[in-house]
């Protein structure tokens, strides 16, 4: 996708999520995000179990948007506080859940623990280092 195409796909959909854009840089990052391709299914089968997470400025975020809930230091320090409504790991899957724009990624049930403790071992790792 070329650099007008980019520009045109990521305006059609600040028009088509004008209700997000309250959220100032948040919304920016969320769509940047999405256009990216940084919101992931982890989808196991048979069992149907999916894990969600958003890639951010520090690395991977778990999300668990039916909460709604993100390993994210901002969620932690402001969203749970009532400072803010929601963090931009948050508007990114509400946006790429909408639009169909989420990286799946297929894994056998076994697998299902390995990822689980790689995954937290990359989330530990971004709250240490921010």
């Amino acid at each position: 996708m070329n650099q007008e195409e980019r520009a045109a796909e990521k305006e059609e959909l600040r028009r088509r999520f004008a209700s997000l854009a309250r959220h100032g840089s948040k919304f920016e990052k969320a769509l940047e995000t999405v256009m990216s391709g940084g919101v992931k299914e982890s989808h196991f089968s048979p069992s149907g179990r999916a894990l969600y997470s958003v890639v951010g400025t520090l690395g991977e975020e778990f999300i668990d948007p039916s909460k709604p809930y993100c390993s994210c230091s901002n969620f932690y320090f402001r969203v749970t506080s009532g400072k803010e409504e929601t963090c931009y790991h948050l508007l990114g899957f509400q946006i790429a859940s909408r639009t169909g724009k989420i990286d799946i990624t297929e894994f056998d049930d076994e697998e299902f623990g390995q990822l689980i403790k790689a995954f937290f071992g990359d989330v530990f790792g971004v709250v240490s280092r921010s």
